[in-house]
């Protein structure tokens, strides 16, 4: 897994665009990094984990209730 450093003003769904060049990669980018779900806008720089990009944009539902499951 590569890391990247998040430069100050950076928020998730940029950081996914410059990245993988789409947005709808976010949900990686948070699952990847879960002591840092809290932040929305990094106020410092910070070194977060940038997982290969996935074959598709929708989230895993391995971790969803069946009822959530589509």
């Amino acid at each position: 897994m590569k890391q990247y450093m998040a430069a100050q003003g950076d928020v998730w769904d940029y950081l996914s665009w410059k990245l993988y060049k789409d947005e709808g990669f976010t949900h990686v980018l948070l699952e990847a990094n879960p002591a840092l779900r809290h932040i929305v806008q990094f106020e410092v720089p910070t070194m977060i984990n940038v997982p290969d990009k996935p074959q598709s944009r929708a989230p895993s539902t391995a971790n969803l209730p069946p009822w959530k499951k589509v």
